[in-house]
């Protein structure tokens, strides 16, 4: 595991760690996208295990997020989603074909990290991608305790929280790390309604490659997932109609786990799960 710095179009540092396959004849590369919030170190041990399969592995976390704050005060980071889509996700791929160029390319994207594929301008670089936990998140399809609790901590927590620290503290209520007020903003907007990142088309987002993509797609999506409910994840597949999908939701007694939930799926006591994402890699 090395760690590496990944400059964007727009000047903005990321910073990321590789792992490098444990191989003289590595299987492919693959780059891990994270959820909303999560710092990369988060999906070490998974890197870590995946490098032992053969796969070299480039993470790496969002602008705003852990070591990709740089030192900046939180509440001066304007990046928001869009950003995380369209100019970090583009450098961190565009790093790995320069870590990796001769390798086949596999696209694991977890939550959020899914959601913004199509953000990328270079998504044809992907040769196959794995979506963990990838849905819309619209309020109204989440089950009504879940629901009650989004609408008050978004429409009611988040804007007053917001407002007098110029970003939102999650990291208190165990959301991952605090998020750039842009962040906060945009995720608020695009879980009010259907379609998620569909609710910026035209708007912050005036070109997009969802309809574009056409590569293997994995999905999948712990049964226990309060957020990444079957509604909200078809509805936000339904945003690549000309990509290949296959789709799994995964009971946790399956894999002799009491639970995964959202967040888990990649994280070391979830392992047993982990086999079943090869099959969505490119090797």
């Amino acid at each position: 595991m090395e760690k590496t710095l990944i400059a964007c179009q727009d000047g903005y540092c990321l910073t990321g760690h590789f792992f490098k396959a444990s191989t003289d004849t590595p299987r492919g590369a693959v780059l891990i996208a994270p959820a909303t919030g999560f710092r990369h170190q988060v999906y070490f041990n998974f890197a870590s295990w995946l490098s032992e399969q053969g796969f070299s592995v480039l993470t790496f976390s969002n602008r705003g997020i852990g070591d990709s704050r740089n030192n900046t005060p939180l509440a001066q980071i304007s990046g928001d989603l869009v950003d995380w889509g369209s100019l970090d996700l583009p450098a961190a791929l565009e790093k790995l074909i320069n870590l990796e160029p001769d390798l086949p390319i596999s696209f694991v994207g977890h939550s959020a990290g899914a959601q913004l594929i199509g953000l990328m301008p270079n998504f044809s670089i992907v040769d196959r991608y794995v979506l963990i936990a990838a849905s819309s998140g619209y309020f109204n399809n989440l089950k009504p305790k879940t629901k009650l609790a989004a609408k008050l901590l978004f429409h009611v927590w988040q804007p007053i929280s917001v407002a007098f620290k110029g970003y939102w503290p999650t990291k208190i209520i165990g959301f991952g790390e605090n998020l750039p007020r842009g962040v906060a903003k945009q995720w608020r907007e695009w879980c009010r309604a259907p379609g998620y990142v569909e609710n910026s088309f035209g708007k912050e987002i005036q070109q997009h490659y969802y309809a574009d993509i056409k590569a293997p797609i994995l999905s999948l999506t712990a049964t226990d997932d309060h957020i990444a409910v079957p509604d909200n994840v078809d509805d936000f597949l339904r945003l690549l109609p000309n990509a290949s999908i296959e789709k799994h939701f995964l009971e946790p007694a399956g894999f002799g786990l009491k639970e995964i939930g959202h967040s888990d799926l990649l994280r070391r006591r979830c392992e047993a799960c982990w086999p079943t994402i090869l099959n969505g890699l490119a090797s």
